[in-house]
């Protein structure tokens, strides 16, 4: 008897590598479209700052999201590898206030309020700046002239 495979088991396995195939490039379209959405939402105005809060997110060793004062208002408070500045490992504060909302970035922890020399403000007239943090999903909501929202899987 020859060791040899059927017709009808290589026209299965064929089917079975087709549907495989189909579901792996189907994953990588929905993967570039996702990039291309992304990218065009940082290449605005507003990029600078989402990409940098992402990235500040996305890079943080610790973070704490802490309510301020005003309901309509968060304070962020990071260790990220993200610096703006070469710091090896930079505190990271975001916090919205009556000239916008502003980045700080320090060496040492940083206590509000105070002054700072790294000092970066990114948007003026904000009226709400939130972020909602669901297991490892963020969700950052701030309004301005313009709404600026977006949601990613952290760590």
């Amino acid at each position: 008897m020859k060791k040899s495979f059927t017709l009808l088991e290589v026209l299965i396995s064929i089917t079975i590598s087709m549907f495989i195939f189909l579901a792996v490039f189907q994953i990588i379209n929905s993967l570039k479209t996702s990039k291309a959405v992304f990218e065009k939402k940082i290449s605005n105005k507003e990029g600078m700052l989402v990409k940098t809060l992402y990235y500040d997110i996305l890079n943080a060793k610790k973070i704490a999201i802490v309510k301020s004062p005003n309901p309509k208002f968060i304070r962020l408070f990071l260790i990220t590898s993200n610096s703006l500045y070469g710091f090896q490992r930079p505190y990271v504060v975001w916090v919205a206030e009556k000239n916008g909302l502003v980045r700080i970035e320090d060496k040492d922890v940083i206590n509000l309020p105070g002054s700072y020399t790294h000092l970066d403000r990114f948007l003026k007239n904000v009226k709400i700046f939130k972020i909602y943090k669901n297991k490892s999903k963020y969700f950052v909501f701030i309004k301005s002239k313009k709404n600026i929202y977006f949601e990613f899987e952290g760590r």
